[in-house]
């Protein structure tokens, strides 16, 4: 497990207290505990005083930004613990679960996540395509945030309070977080997948592919055919890119989408493993149960629970 320590208090004196600015920031403009999008686009907000125990969700093209807490997170195979500083950055959409620790209502858990443009990353590697000294290829990173992007991040809030400003000064300061996700340690893995012909490319094309197509029966060859690639390669650049096979991406995504559909209420158990493409309700239950540590019919029961608690 990949775990952060935080560097001396006296090299971190002024972002210490930008970050709490940041976090009052969060808070007065939420009010109450949960996940808030914004009004500028992709900007999201979250202020957590009773965390699920166990939330799985998809990470996307973003970097996140922790300003209070800390968080343990899965991805792939891979497992990360990280805190209050801490600039995250997410190259692709990947299956995650984490849990938030000791969170209780007077020791919130805060962040932000801003989403990445693809056109953005492209338009700004053509132009300074060495812009990152840094060679890690994982589709997640975690780096220190420095001052400029905790300055950004403080400017895009300061927004909200204006926002006849957001059309005309927002969109400067997203590119600016662009550039400084290119700067940090995700910058090769940024390169490798959206550089124009980068190799990486053809991995996005198919997670798109496989995002899109979930419910359906896949093999490696239909895969090569999307990627391009014969099925030796494609096999190595995904499991490279993501830590999984396209089978195990596939059955995450798969899992992932089936919560959803029992939380948004569109059918039962039996409903949700054909939604998403399983034949057996008996194997959907049992893959459910193992990556997410409880059976579908007792986390349905569970999420009523929580949102009936949360409107009283």
């Amino acid at each position: 497990m990949t775990t952060q320590s935080w560097p001396s208090l006296s090299e971190t004196d002024e972002r210490e207290v930008l970050l709490k600015n940041l976090a009052d920031r969060v808070h007065r403009i939420v009010l109450t505990s949960g996940e808030w999008d914004s009004r500028i686009p992709g900007l999201h907000l979250s202020y957590v005083q009773t965390p699920d125990k166990v939330p799985n969700c998809f990470y996307v093209l973003s970097v996140g930004l922790i300003l209070q807490g800390r968080k343990h997170l899965n991805i792939g195979k891979n497992s990360y613990e990280y805190g209050a500083g801490s600039m995250i950055v997410t190259s692709v959409d990947m299956p995650t679960s984490y849990e938030l620790l000791n969170v209780t209502p007077s020791n919130p858990f805060v962040s932000l996540s801003l989403k990445l443009n693809p056109a953005i990353l492209a338009e700004l590697i053509a132009s300074e395509p060495t812009v990152s000294e840094h060679k890690s290829n994982e589709v997640f990173s975690i780096d220190w945030a420095t001052q400029e992007l905790l300055e950004d991040f403080d400017r895009l809030l300061r927004l909200l309070e204006r926002p006849q400003q957001i059309e005309m000064r927002a969109p400067l300061l997203i590119k600016d977080i662009h550039y400084l996700a290119l700067a940090g340690t995700a910058g090769e893995s940024l390169r490798s997948l959206y550089a124009p012909g980068a190799v990486g490319q053809r991995i996005r094309r198919v997670i798109h592919w496989m995002r899109e197509n979930f419910r359906e029966p896949i093999t490696i060859e239909q895969l090569s055919d999307v990627a391009g690639m014969s099925s030796t390669t494609l096999h190595r650049h995904f499991k490279a890119f993501t830590s999984l096979s396209p089978v195990q991406y596939q059955k995450r995504l798969r899992l992932y989408e089936a919560q959803q559909f029992l939380i948004r209420g569109d059918g039962d158990v039996n409903s949700a493993a054909y939604a998403v493409g399983y034949q057996s309700p008996q194997q959907f239950n049992r893959d459910y149960k193992k990556f997410f540590g409880i059976t579908p019919g007792k986390s349905t029961k569970d999420m009523k629970r929580n949102l009936l608690s949360s409107m009283g």
